[in-house]
């Protein structure tokens, strides 16, 4: 109810003074100078973030996807961070291949997430995410599967 009678207020003010309408277009303004100052500050920051390390500064061990429940599969293994950063996201894509006796191999799944813990430089994190390719993700002949590391964030 009072939220009521302050808008009505807030319009009749608009309405018959003309100082009340031109400080609230100026607050106006000003709120969405710093809403796009602050959205141009944030997009610069994630871009440079990754610039920092490139997939060869990492070391990725004994990485293994085996199924989980369901269509889920189950991503584990470690890996180091050799860069000077700390590394705190790491998008992985995802494959799962049906492959039959002569090696041709179709594609039966593929996902792309977020794979690691962050990471301080030197330092070596244990990967164990789950990977849901959806209920079509069926391998009939030989399982294999494969990887690539996409995007790198890190910060100093």
């Amino acid at each position: 109810m009072v939220w009521a009678l302050l808008l009505i207020a807030a319009v009749f003010a608009l309405i018959n003074y003309r100082s009340f309408r031109r400080m609230m277009f100026t607050a106006a303004g000003v709120i969405a100078l710093a809403v796009l100052g602050y959205l141009a500050y944030y997009r610069s920051q994630t871009e440079a973030s990754k610039r920092l390390v490139s997939a060869s500064e990492l070391a990725f061990e004994d990485m293994r996807l085996g199924p989980d429940y369901g269509s889920a599969y189950k991503l584990v293994g470690r890996v180091k961070n050799n860069s000077k950063y700390t590394v705190y996201r790491i998008l992985a894509k995802i494959r799962v291949l049906d492959c039959d006796d002569k090696s041709n191999c179709e594609t039966v799944g593929e996902e792309e997430q977020d794979i690691a813990p962050v990471i301080p430089p030197g330092q070596v994190r244990d990967i164990d995410e789950s990977f849901f390719f959806g209920s079509g993700t069926r391998v009939r002949h030989r399982f294999e599967w494969n990887y690539a590391v996409g995007e790198i964030q890190a910060r100093p």
